[in-house]
């Protein structure tokens, strides 16, 4: 029950992730739904309440859970039930990382530039990431290519969320910059080079790269919230993905 329960919540939270998810071989969706459900309540945590002090609780309740799992604990929760059979320690470690970058979503506090934003996506996305990778048994031994895959992944989703940030006047920026920063921010992420990794935790990456040569040539769709879904492109691409890892 608490697997279908992690889908549930993904599937409500994060329809980009459960549609990977779902796409991935069965045995790998008992990995990707407990790690992806986890993630989504984070993400929301921060949001629930205006009082930073709360929501620092609500941030901190999942980064003991995350240690309890480390030490072969786990406190009774539908979510925790089914993350606990999955989440390695490594995962674990990679999480609590994940849990500390949402921070920013409590204080709020624009960014200084490109890389203070590029590293603050790479960190939460790195975390179901590697945990996914790792409760699947692929991660690989030098990590620079995951964080390559992490950033690029991250920076896509984030300038989805843009708009929405926008609407509840939270600054991106710590100051004025012109819209061109977008274009330079895409630039940047795609021409990293990361080594092909196979494994169904990857099948999330699926439209990234085409989103991030979009607003490459059009950053000005960035605010407006105009950046295409590419839903056959997607759907094929997570398909190729996921006949690989077969």
């Amino acid at each position: 029950m608490s697997l279908q329960a992690c889908a549930n919540l993904v599937s409500r939270a994060d329809p980009e992730r459960f549609a990977a998810a779902m796409s991935a071989p069965l045995e790998a969706r008992r990995v990707l739904l407990p790690i992806y459900a986890a993630t989504a309540e984070v993400a929301r945590a921060p949001w629930m309440t205006q009082e930073p002090v709360i929501a620092e609780m609500r941030l901190q309740w999942w980064r003991d859970v995350f240690e309890e799992i480390e030490h072969g604990r786990a406190r009774k929760h539908e979510v925790v039930d089914a993350l606990a059979e999955v989440l390695t320690p490594k995962g674990a470690e990679a999480l609590d990382l994940m849990v500390l970058a949402r921070r920013w979503d409590i204080y709020k506090e624009g960014f200084d530039g490109p890389e203070a934003l590029l590293n603050h996506v790479r960190d939460i996305t790195m975390g179901p990431m590697l945990a996914a990778l790792d409760g699947l048994g692929h991660l690989p031994i030098n990590l620079t290519g995951l964080e390559v895959h992490a950033t690029q992944l991250g920076l896509a989703r984030f300038l989805r969320g843009i708009p929405a940030l926008i609407e509840l006047k939270v600054p991106v920026w710590c100051e004025n910059k012109k819209v061109h920063i977008y274009s330079d921010l895409c630039q940047t992420a795609y021409e990293m080079k990361a080594p092909r990794i196979q494994s169904p935790a990857l099948i999330e990456t699926a439209d990234c790269m085409r989103v991030l040569r979009f607003v490459m040539h059009s950053p000005g769709a960035v605010e407006m919230g105009a950046i295409p879904d590419f839903p056959i492109s997607t759907a094929i691409a997570r398909a190729w993905r996921a006949w690989r890892c077969r």
